[in-house]
């Protein structure tokens, strides 16, 4: 959930893919309390590992900064962001990770800046059976 001030949950860790099991898990932990079903969870982290590739693949080797802000009953934003490095990432691979995306997000995107890198995804809650706005 989010800290009690509503700012999302921070999780840092090295751009080195051995951690990023750590990541997955603590999104399929906040996925699970904004009540997503376990198909979507494992979504989540199949785009939570295109996320951190992507970013890590862009930065300079510095830590990534994950950003989880989980909305009990809505959904769920995630947002990756390092310092940006020397190298463009390889359009081809960048590709592959834009299809997946757009697969298990409902948004996705990627930013380069001078000095940073960002790259988010969003997946909204869709309960099954929930009022159409019908008579």
């Amino acid at each position: 959930m989010t800290a009690p001030d509503g700012a999302p949950v921070r999780i840092t860790v090295p751009a080195d893919a051995r951690y990023f099991r750590s990541v997955r898990l603590a999104v399929g932990a906040l996925a699970a309390m904004v009540g997503f079903d376990v198909e979507a969870i494992d979504d989540l982290r199949i785009g939570v590992d295109e996320l951190c590739a992507t970013i890590s693949e862009a930065g300079d080797g510095g830590e990534l900064v994950i950003a989880v802000a989980p909305e009990p009953g809505a959904g769920i934003r995630i947002d990756a962001a390092t310092t940006k490095g020397p190298v463009e990432p390889d359009p081809a691979r960048f590709g592959f990770s834009r299809r997946i995306l757009s697969v298990v997000a409902d948004d996705f995107g990627y930013e380069a800046g001078s000095e940073q890198v960002r790259c988010w995804i969003v997946r909204d809650l869709v309960v099954e059976g929930a009022a159409t706005g019908g008579p």
